[in-house]
């Protein structure tokens, strides 16, 4: 990711090559870039300031040098850790081991690495380290640093920090792979393009200054400071393993191995398209969306007939039940005969209870019923999860309708003698009375309580509900 115009604009303000000694201190630098950077933003913008520092003509003065090396200190002075663990440190080292003397030959051979750095530089980043005389450097300017006394360092301090960190810094890295170590950067320095007096050439110091602002932001727009060329790591292939007489081998239907393909023995329905499951299944998928038309309806069913064992393998699920349920409930009806004997079943039961109560939902319940027979708790719960239903209804206009429904669906149960009334005696008469208002309702009551008279006189349920019935 790019830094965005907005951060490039600061840091070119910061870093101009003609106000940048005399304009700001380094406190107010340090608001500046504290108020416009974000902190997710430093170690992007960090890389870009390495990108300047490895190139002379981008950051060619002293001031602009000390401003960079300033704010690598500055961006992660808050966070309590030792200066070896700032992602910036090996820089701090290149410039510390740096000197005049073998600038100019390490600079021709190593055109990546940090351009050569002047004694005050060094002293000026050796003082950033050690945190001396912290509040003199923030109230000054660059140019005022460079020319006071407090760049007259130690040369044995500056060795032994050089050293210290030096050792650091190997303790952290050593366990990188020497790979991740060995890149180069995709824009290097010409060693050689100041020789030749080419500022003098293109128009002085000024007209640099302008060129190097404009290469800096297609620079840093193109995010040419994370582009880096790596060494290609080769292997050689590795020679192939020789099967030893104990081990398993793979065998091939092929005429030219040495195996016997006679004693081989392939399934021929392997990868092969069962044409007819999948149209099962496409529709299927149609029938959890919406209801299907009578043909569509009679085909599933007749395939459902022709093989029994198709309703493994039509996707069918307890979760997608009651989409089925309430679009198609007669082909739930035969999927659920056709899963009698699945261990699921029980799941499937358990999703009908748990659904939302509706016409289709009890029609389903109550032709299951009267084709198999159901579990006795599931009974139980289905009729007293509608009761429920019924009750926590709000509108009056649904609640009647359900009422309607549950009323007859209880009184089409008990004339199948699919449930003893005994075993739902209370809570039903409850219902009944609850809604007694309703006809339907009204009707049940009745034939539960004329239930209960003749149970009383000869406690006889058969008997009952078949003088009922006539």
């Amino acid at each position: 990711m790019s830094l965005s115009s907005k951060d490039i604009n600061l840091i070119l303000n910061l870093l101009n090559e003609e106000t940048c000694g005399s304009s700001l201190t380094f406190e107010q630098i340090s608001i500046k870039f504290q108020h416009g950077i974000l902190k997710s933003d430093y170690l992007r913008l960090g890389n870009a300031l390495v990108l300047l520092l490895q190139n002379r003509d981008l950051a060619p003065t002293s001031q602009q040098r000390l401003i960079i090396f300033y704010l690598f200190i500055e961006m992660y002075k808050n966070e309590q850790q030792s200066i070896y663990m700032n992602p910036f440190a090996p820089v701090f080292l290149s410039v510390l081991q740096s000197n005049e003397e073998n600038s100019t030959a390490t600079q021709k051979y190593f055109h990546w690495v940090i351009s050569p750095v002047t004694k005050h530089e060094r002293s000026f980043l050796s003082l950033l380290i050690n945190n001396t005389n912290n509040r003199d450097l923030l109230n000054k300017t660059p140019n005022e640093i460079l020319q006071s006394d407090l760049l007259s360092n130690d040369d044995s301090k500056q060795k032994g920090l050089q050293q210290q960190l030096k050792e650091n810094i190997y303790e952290r890295t050593k366990d990188f792979s020497t790979l991740v170590q060995c890149h180069l950067p995709a824009v290097i320095d010409d060693p050689e393009i100041n020789n030749y007096g080419f500022d003098t050439l293109i128009g002085g110091s000024r007209n640099r200054s302008t060129n190097s602002q404009q290469t800096i932001e297609q620079l840093l727009l193109n995010n040419v400071m994370e582009q880096t060329i790596h060494p290609e790591y080769l292997r050689l292939v590795p020679p192939l393993h020789e099967c030893t007489v104990d081990e398993l081998i793979w065998l091939s239907p092929i005429v030219n191995i040495d195996h016997d393909t006679s004693l081989l023995a392939w399934d021929s329905s392997m990868r092969v398209s069962h044409s007819t499951n999948f149209a099962v299944r496409q529709l299927m998928d149609k029938a959890y969306q919406s209801a299907i038309n009578l043909q569509e309806q009679q085909k599933l069913v007749d395939e459902l007939n022709n093989d029994p064992d198709l309703i493994y393998h039509i996707g069918l699920t307890p979760s997608k039940l009651p989409l089925l349920v309430e679009n198609n409930p007669l082909i739930s009806i035969n999927c659920l005969l056709k899963l009698i004997s699945s261990n699921q079943m029980t799941e499937y039961l358990e999703a009908l209870v748990n659904m939302h109560m509706s016409l289709h939902s009890m029609e389903v319940v109550n032709r299951l019923s009267t084709s198999i027979l159901l579990p006795k708790e599931f009974l139980y719960l289905y009729i007293s999860t509608c009761i429920q239903t019924c009750e926590a209804t709000t509108d009056k206009y649904l609640q009647n309708r359900f009422v309607r429904l549950v009323s007859v669906f209880i009184q089409s149960l008990i004339r199948n003698k699919v449930i003893d009334i005994k075993d739902h005696f209370v809570e039903v008469q409850g219902f009944c009375i609850t809604f007694r208002n309703i006809k339907e309702a009204g009707a049940l009551f009745q034939l539960i309580r004329t239930f209960d008279l003749r149970t009383d006189d000869n406690n006889d349920i058969t008997t009952t509900l078949g003088v009922n019935e006539e």
